[in-house]
Parts: C-alpha cells; sequence; structure tokens
C-alpha cells in the first residue's frame, strides 16, 4: 500500500514531468543573454542533474522503474530544442549525476533514501520557482472595438444608480 505522503510526493513528481512543455514555450521568449543561453540554464541544469539522480535512485528504492526519468530528460530536451552544444551539456550534467550515485549506492541505504528525499523536495522546489519566475506572459489579445462595445464598455464601468 503506497502512503499518503508518497502519493502527495508523485503528484507533485509528475508536475515535474510537465514543466518541460513551459520551458519550450519560455525559450523563445526570454533568451537575453550575449551567449545565447536562456536566463533560466542555471536552474535547468540543476533540475537535469536531481533528474539523473532520480533515474537512478528510483529504481535501486523501488519507487519507479528505470527509465522514467530518463523519458522525462527526453521530453525536456525535445521541448528546449538545443543547439548541440547546449544539448551535449545538458545530457553531460544529467549522466554525470546518474554515474556519481552509481558509484556510491549499489543497495538503497538510508542515506540513498535521504538524498532522494531531499532531491524529489528539491525538485518540486525547484520547478515551482522557475515556473513563477520564467512563466512566459500570454499577451493580450487587442481586438478592434465592434459597433457599440464602447457603449457596452461605459455600461460595465458605470452602473446604473
Amino acid at each position: 500500500m503506497i502512503s499518503y505522503s508518497n502519493r502527495i510526493r508523485a503528484v507533485s513528481l509528475a508536475g515535474l514531468c510537465l514543466f518541460p512543455l513551459l520551458l519550450g514555450s519560455v525559450q523563445a521568449q526570454s533568451t537575453t543573454s550575449d551567449d545565447g543561453l536562456p536566463p533560466y540554464e542555471d536552474e535547468l541544469l540543476r533540475l537535469v542533474s536531481i533528474m539523473g539522480s532520480l533515474e537512478f535512485l528510483h529504481p535501486l528504492c523501488g519507487r519507479q522503474p528505470r527509465g522514467v526519468w530518463r523519458d522525462q530528460m527526453a521530453n525536456l530536451l525535445e521541448a528546449e530544442e538545443p543547439v548541440p552544444a547546449r544539448q551535449a551539456r545538458i545530457m553531460a550534467t544529467y549522466n554525470k549525476a546518474f554515474a556519481l550515485l552509481e558509484q556510491v549506492y549499489n543497495t538503497c541505504t538510508p542515506a540513498a533514501q535521504a538524498i532522494l528525499l531531499r532531491y524529489e523536495t528539491e525538485a518540486i522546489e525547484l520547478t515551482r520557482i522557475m515556473a513563477t519566475k520564467y512563466r512566459p506572459v500570454q499577451p493580450v489579445p487587442t481586438e478592434s472595438p465592434e459597433k457599440g462595445a464602447s457603449e457596452e464598455a461605459a455600461a460595465i464601468a458605470e452602473p446604473a444608480q
């Protein structure tokens, strides 16, 4: 039986899986640095590192089968559409995090479980921050005023007494 806290954590991590869709729409609007990187690059690389770690730790600790976070990484790369050098940097960050934990842990120890919990919590918070800080601004559609629209607007703005 899955505990309540594990279900909440799973739902929160599912929200993390939706984040690449946000990044794909943000990147086109917010590339501001001289090197062409989006302003959220540091946060993204930290998130990618956590995803690599989760790809190793979740199966080790019996949380999810292998491949779940690798698939999310593929979704993120697809949404980001990075240039080859940036894609290589993102992939290297993911693989390095995976390999580092693979060298240290061969069973799910209390320390591995503590890292897993810490990384899940950090990923949720980092995703929340990025979604808030870099959310794309939706343009307000400008409609041409129709005949009588200004009268309706005046009636809404100034209710009859």
